[in-house]
C-alpha cells in the first residue's frame, strides 16, 4: 500500500490539506496561516501550546477536543501530518475527523500572545486527557487542524543498525511513545504492496524509547513503520518511518577459531607473546576472519596488534584472561598510534587489558564510509599513566614532551567509528580521549573513568548518527557532542550517572563548537535555490564545504525554519527542499551546523558544571534530569566562532534540580562562575537565537531557579513556556533577563512556589511576558 492511497474520507482529505496552513498565498491578497512548528512535548489539560508559523495573526478562533481512544483494530494506519520546521508538509496524511465536530464537545480557547509568527493557547482544564485535536479558523473562515500527544517516531535501531531484523527486536525512539501500554503497538506496511505486519511492543523504557518485536516470518523488504501509543483512535498513528527489514547478520568473525597457544603463546606473564598473537591474527586474516582465542593466563605484549576485518580477539573470561603491554624502551616519538586497531568488523571480548605509554589503546582506523560493526564486550581496560608518566620522568626537554602530548591529545585513548558499535559491560579507565565518531549502535552498561595522573585530559567526544548510550557511569573532564558540519542526529542518552567534572567550565555535557559559513541577508530565492550577495562576508566558504549544514531563517519573514544544504557555490545554495515560507528582503539567514533529535533522558549529575545545549541544536529533549550542586541546564543559541548558531524548539521537562548552591573553581576567581543552579536560556549575538523552549513540570529547590539571558537584540530569546514547575526556597523563581523585548513572548503559567522571595524579577517590557494562574 502506498502512502498516497491512505485516504479515509475521500476528497475531504484534499480540502483539509489545502487549508491545513500549507497552501499558497491567496491571489486576492489575503494570506492564509502557515504552520511550521507546534508543541510536541507531552501536553495535558491546562497545559499551554505554542504555534510557530507565518500569518498567525489571521487566526480568529481555536477549538480543542479530545479524540476517542477506540479500538484501532486491523484498519490501515492513518495519521495527521504535523507541521515541521525542517521540511515541507507531508501531503499523505488523512482527515483527522471521525465524526461531526459538534459531537466532541469542542472547547473554544483564548488566543494568547498572538503575533504574526506565533501564538499560544491553553488546553481546557476540563477536557479528558488523551490525543487532542486542534481546529483553527482564520479570518476567511477556512480551517486547519493538527494533533497534540500523537506518537512521533524519529528513528529506530536494531542489532544490525538503522534497520529492522526479522525475528529480532527493534528499538524505536521518538516522543509520546509511552501512554497506554496495553494498547500500544506498531505496524509495518509494505512499500510495494502485501500484507501488513503487526508488531508487539515488549519494553517501555520511557516516553522516548520502546522496544518492538519484529515477527520472524516478516518478509524481507522496505516498509513504512507506524506506531500507536494506545490513545486517539484510528487516525492517531505516528507519521511513517521508512525502514528496511533484513535478515539477521551472522557474527562477522564466523566459527573458525585460532588459539594463540597453537602459535607459541605461553600465558605466564613473563614471555613476550607479541609474535604469537600476531601469528594467530595473520592466520585469521588469511582465513578471511575468525576468532583469535586467548585461554586463561597472563600475556605480556610489547607491540601493537592490528585486526583485519572480520576478526575477534576473545578471552576465556575477563576474570581469567589478562593482557598487558610492557613498552620496554619506547620513547615518546616511537609510541604506537594504538595498541589495538582495526578498520572495520572487528571485536574484543572477555579480556582485561592493561597498558601504559601509548597514544591510543583501541582505535578504528578505516575511512568513515567503510566503518561497520565494532564489538567491545566484557572488557576491563586500564590505561595507566599514558604519557604523563614519561613527561614527569623526563628531566630535560619536559616542555617539548608536554607540547607533543597536547598536540596529539585528540588522538589518544579509545577512538571508535562505525554505524554499528556494540560496546557493552565494559570498564574503561583512560588517560586519553573517549571518542565515538559518526557513531551508531549501542553503548550500554559501561563505566568510563578518568585517570588523573599528570597532564591527562580524558574528555569524551561523541558524534552520534543513530546511537543509544544508556545505563553508564561517566566520569571524565567533560562530554561533548560533535559540531561537525555533517550533522549530529538521533541520540538517545538515558539513565547515565555523571559525577565530578573539572575541565574548563566543568560542563558535564556540551554541544560546544561549530562555527558558521555566513549570516546576513539574501539576494534572491527561487524554489530551493538561495543566492547570497556577491560581497557577503563568509567564513570557511569554499565550494561545497558546507554541504550537510543548515540554512536557518533567524529573523524576518519565515523565521523559525531551516533546510539542509545539498550543494553550493560561492553565491548559490541548493537546499534539500524549498522553504514553506520563503525568505525575502526582511529576512536574515544563518548558515551553520545541524544537530537535532538528541534525547537526554533520566540522567543524573552531581557536582559538575552545565548540562548544556550549546550552539546549534533543534528539536531536542532534556527530560527527567536530576542535578545536585551543579551549574544547571543551559540552552544556548549564540554567535559562536563566527557562526550564528540557533537553539530552537527544545523541551526541558520533568527535571529535578536540588541543592542549588554551586561552586566552580573553589575560591580562585570563583565569583563570576559560581552561584545558584538554574535552567538558563541564552540568546546572544542576534535575533532569533533561542526560539520555542518548553520548560515544564520541573522541580527546583534550595535556590535553584529559571532564567533567560538574552543579548541586546530584540527577540533574542522568544516564545518560551514556563509552566507547572515547582519552586521550593529561592531568591527569585523566574528571572527574565534583558530589557525592552530582548526576552519576549514568555508565558508563565500554573507554577507553584514555597518560601520564594520573589516569583518574577524582570526589566523587560510588560507586553513581553504574560503570567496566568500562578499558584501560591
Amino acid at each position: 500500500m502506498e502512502l498516497n492511497k491512505i485516504l479515509l474520507f475521500g476528497l475531504t482529505f484534499l480540502w483539509v490539506c489545502s487549508s491545513n496552513g500549507y497552501s499558497a498565498d491567496r491571489q486576492d491578497g489575503k494570506f492564509e496561516p502557515k504552520l511550521f512548528q507546534v508543541t510536541t512535548a507531552e501536553t495535558r489539560p491546562n497545559d499551554a501550546v505554542l504555534i510557530r508559523g507565518e500569518y498567525l495573526d489571521k487566526i480568529k478562533t481555536i477549538k480543542v477536543f479530545t479524540l476517542d481512544n477506540g479500538n484501532v483494530g486491523n484498519a490501515e494506519p492513518a495519521y495527521v501530518p504535523l507541521p515541521a520546521e525542517d521540511r515541507l508538509p507531508d501531503t499523505n496524511g488523512t482527515d483527522l475527523r471521525t465524526g461531526p465536530l459538534a459531537s466532541y464537545k469542542a472547547k473554544t480557547v483564548d488566543l494568547l500572545q498572538q503575533k504574526e509568527q506565533s501564538l499560544k493557547f491553553i488546553v481546557p482544564e476540563d477536557l479528558k486527557n488523551g490525543v487532542f485535536s486542534v481546529e483553527m479558523t482564520d479570518v476567511n473562515n477556512e480551517k486547519a487542524y493538527f494533533y497534540l500527544n500523537v506518537p512521533i517516531v524519529r528513528w529506530a535501531l536494531s542489532e544490525d543498525g538503522e534497520c529492522a531484523v526479522a525475528g529480532d527486536y527493534l528499538r524505536v525512539q521518538g516522543k509520546n511513545l509511552l501512554r497506554d501500554k496495553d494498547k500500544a503497538h506498531a505496524v509495518l506496511v509494505p512499500l510495494k504492496g502485501g500484507k501488513n505486519v503487526r508488531c508487539k511492543v515488549t519494553d517501555f523504557f520511557d516516553d522516548f524509547s520502546v522496544s518492538v518485536d519484529i515477527p520472524d516470518n516478516t518478509p524481507l523488504g522496505t516498509y513504512y513503520l507506524y506506531y500507536h501509543n494506545g490513545m486517539g483512535g484510528k487516525t492517531a498513528w505516528s507519521e511513517p518511518l521508512r525502514i528496511d527489514v533484513v535478515s539477521k547478520s551472522p557474527d562477522w568473525w564466523g566459527v573458525k577459531v585460532f588459539n594463540v597457544m597453537d602459535y607459541g603463546a605461553v600465558g605466564d606473564g613473563v614471555h613476550n607473546e607479541t609474535a604469537a598473537f600476531r601469528a594467530a591474527l595473520h592466520a585469521a586474516e588469511q582465513n578471511g576472519g575468525g576468532k583469535v582465542y586467548v585461554p586463561r593466563g597472563r600475556y605480556m605484549l610489547t607491540g601493537e596488534l592490528i585486526l583485519s576485518p572480520n576478526t575477534l580477539i576473545e578471552g576465556e573470561s575477563k576474570e581469567l584472561t589478562h593482557i598487558f603491554w610492557n613498552p620496554l624502551n619506547w620513547d615518546l616519538y616511537e609510541l604506537p598510534n594504538s595498541l589495538i586497531s582495526g578498520t572495520h568488523h572487528f571485536g574484543l571480548r572477555n579480556l582485561v587489558m592493561w597498558s601504559s605509554r601509548a597514544w591510543g589503546v583501541i582505535m578504528s582506523t578505516g575511512p568513515v564510509e567503510e566503518q561497520g560493526t565494532v564489538l567491545l564486550e566484557n572488557l576491563i581496560v586500564r590505561q595507566t599513566g599514558q604519557l604523563s608518566g614519561m613527561i614527569y620522568q623526563v628531566k630535560s626537554n619536559r616542555d617539548q614532551v608536554e607540547a607533543e602530548f597536547h598536540s596529539r591529545w585528540s588522538k589518544t585513548g579509545i577512538i571508535l567509528r562505525g554505524k554499528n558499535l556494540k560496546i557493552r559491560n565494559c570498564v574503561f579507565n583512560s588517560a586519553g580521549m573517549y571518542t565515538f565518531y559518526a557513531a551508531g549502535g549501542f553503548v550500554q552498561n559501561c563505566r568510563f573513568e578518568r585517570h588523573t595522573t599528570g597532564t591527562n585530559q580524558p574528555y569524551m567526544l561523541v558524534h552520534p548518527k543513530g546511537l543509544i548510550f544508556e545505563d553508564c557511569y561517566k566520569q571524565g573532564d567533560g562530554f561533548g557532542y560533535a559540531s561537525s558540519i555533517d550533522e549530529s542526529r538521533n541520540l538517545y542518552e538515558a539513565r547515565n550517572y555523571i559525577p565530578f567534572d573539572y575541565t574548563n567550565d566543568r560542563e558535564c555535557m556540551t554541544l560546544d563548537g561549530g562555527s558558521g559559513g555566513y549570516y546576513g541577508p539574501i539576494k534572491s530565492v527561487e524554489g530551493n535555490i538561495i543566492t547570497i550577495p556577491e560581497d557577503a562576508e563568509t567564513n570557511q566558504w569554499t565550494e561545497n564545504h558546507w554541504n550537510g549544514g543548515g540554512v536557518y531563517i533567524i529573523n524576518g519573514t519565515g523565521a523559525g525554519q531551516f533546510r539542509r544544504i545539498r550543494s553550493h557555490t560561492l553565491t548559490k545554495i541548493e537546499l534539500d527542499q524549498p522553504f514553506l515560507v520563503q525568505p525575502d528582503a526582511t529576512s536574515e539567514i544563518s548558515i551553520t551546523t545541524v544537530r537535532h533529535h538528541l534525547y537526554f533522558i533520566n540522567n543524573e549529575a552531581v557536582d559538575v558544571g552545565a548540562y548544556q545545549l550549546y550552539g546549534s541544536v533543534q528539536n531536542c529533549v532534556i527530560s527527567g534530569m536530576t542535578m545536585t550542586r551543579c551549574n544547571g541546564i543551559v540552552g544556548r543559541g549564540s554567535l559562536l566562532y563566527r557562526g550564528k548558531q540557533p537553539e530552537w524548539y527544545i523541551d526541558i521537562v520533568n527535571c529535578r534540580l536540588k541543592e542549588g548552591n554551586y561552586s566552580h573553581w573553589f575560591g580562585i576567581d570563583d565569583r563570576g562562575h559560581s552561584g545558584h543552579q538554574s535552567i538558563n536560556l541564552i540568546g546572544s549575538g542576534g535575533t532569533g537565537m533561542s526560539i520555542g523552549t518548553v520548560i515544564r513540570r520541573n522541580m527546583l529547590s534550595e535556590y535553584s531557579y529559571i532564567r533567560t539571558s538574552p543579548g541586546a537584540n530584540p527577540d533574542a530569546v522568544t516564545d518560551v513556556i514556563i509552566e507547572d514547575n515547582s519552586f521550593d526556597i529561592a531568591k527569585n523563581a523566574v528571572l527574565l533577563g534583558g530589557n525592552a523585548t530582548n526576552t519576549s513572548g514568555v508565558l508563565i503559567h500554573n507554577n507553584r512556589y514555597n518560601e520564594v522571595d520573589k516569583r518574577l524579577e524582570t526589566n523587560v517590557a510588560k507586553d513581553s511576558y504574560l503570567v496566568i494562574d500562578d499558584n501560591p
